[in-house]
C-alpha cells in the first residue's frame, strides 16, 4: 500500500496546482462519500420468497419456512414448521386490490401471521444465514420492503380482519448476534394494503470482534397488539430482501493522501512567490 501512494505522489507532483486542487478535491470526496451504485450485492437465496419448493399450498397461501429460510421462533409458538393451527409462516401471492394494492417485487410475498387472542405472546418470523461474512472497512445496508396488509377475502371465501399493524423489526447479524436494526421505525406511517422501505445500516472499522463470521438476516414480527384494533389477527409482510457493502477507505490511507496533497500546494505556492 505505501508502495502504490508513492507513486500517486511522484505522478502528482508532475501536475499544474489547479489540476491538483481538483484532484484533492475528487479524492477526498469519493473517500468520504462512497458511490453506492458501486457497491458489491451480497447473495440473498430467495429474496423475493417466490421459490416455495417443499411448502404446503393451499390457494394463494403456503406455509412452512420459504427455500432459503428459517423460522425464527424464540418462545415456541411456532408449532407444526408454521402450518397453524394458531401461528402460520410462509407466503401469500396476493391479488391485487385485495390484501396489497401491488407487490413490491414478483408475485409472492413473506407472512408470518397468527390469530386474534393470540398477540403480545412474543415475536417470531423468518431469519437466513449468509455465506458472506462480515469484513473490515465495509459499509452494509439492507433494505426490506414491510407491508401494512389490509383486511380482506381470500379465495376461499374466509373474511381476515387484518385491521392494524402489529410491528416488526429487522435485524443484521453476524455470528448469531444481532449488530444493527430497524426497530419498527415506519410503524404509523404505511397505509393499509401498502408498502414501506426498511433500512438498516452497518459500518466496520479495521477492527471488529465479529470479523470473519457468517452475516445474516431476521423478519421479525413483533406481535404487538394495535389497541386500536384488539380483535384483528396479526399479520406484517415482508419482500424484496436486497443486501449490499461498500469498500470504505482506511483513515491511514487518507491521512497520507490528505498530507501528500498539502505537502504538493505549499510547494507550488512557495515556488509560485
Amino acid at each position: 500500500m505505501c508502495q502504490y501512494f508513492v507513486t500517486q505522489v511522484q505522478y502528482l507532483f508532475s501536475l499544474p496546482f489547479r489540476r491538483l486542487a481538483s484532484i484533492s478535491l475528487l479524492c477526498f470526496a469519493g473517500a468520504w462519500f462512497p458511490n453506492q451504485t458501486n457497491a458489491d450485492l451480497i447473495n440473498v437465496i430467495n429474496p423475493s420468497f417466490e421459490d416455495t419448493t417443499g411448502s404446503v399450498v393451499f390457494n394463494e397461501f403456503t406455509f412452512g419456512a420459504p427455500v432459503g429460510w428459517d423460522i425464527y421462533d424464540p418462545h415456541g409458538n411456532v408449532i407444526n414448521n408454521g402450518v397453524g393451527p394458531q401461528f402460520w409462516v410462509g407466503t401469500l401471492r396476493p391479488t391485487p386490490p385485495t390484501f396489497f394494492i401491488s407487490v413490491p417485487h414478483g408475485e409472492r410475498v413473506a407472512i408470518p401471521f397468527n390469530v386474534a387472542g393470540t398477540g403480545g405472546l412474543g415475536e417470531y418470523g423468518l431469519q437466513q444465514i449468509l455465506t458472506a461474512t462480515l469484513e473490515a472497512n465495509r459499509r452494509y445496508t439492507l433494505q426490506v420492503e414491510i407491508g401494512n396488509i389490509a383486511s380482506g377475502f381470500a379465495l376461499s371465501g374466509e373474511f381476515f380482519n387484518l385491521d392494524g399493524f402489529p410491528g416488526y423489526r429487522i435485524d443484521l447479524m453476524a455470528g448469531g448476534v444481532v449488530i444493527a436494526s430497524d426497530n419498527n421505525t415506519l410503524a404509523g406511517l404505511i397505509p393499509e394494503g401498502e408498502w414501506g422501505t426498511s433500512t438498516v445500516e452497518f459500518q466496520t472499522g479495521a477492527a471488529h470482534a465479529l470479523l470473519g463470521q457468517a452475516l445474516g438476516i431476521r423478519l421479525v414480527s413483533l406481535n404487538q397488539i394495535d389497541p386500536a384494533f384488539p380483535d384483528a389477527d396479526l399479520e406484517v409482510d415482508f419482500d424484496h430482501v436486497r443486501f449490499s457493502s461498500v469498500a470504505i477507505p482506511e483513515p491511514s490511507s487518507l491521512l497520507l493522501l490528505g498530507f501528500a496533497m498539502s505537502l504538493m500546494g505549499f510547494r507550488r505556492l512557495r515556488n509560485s512567490n
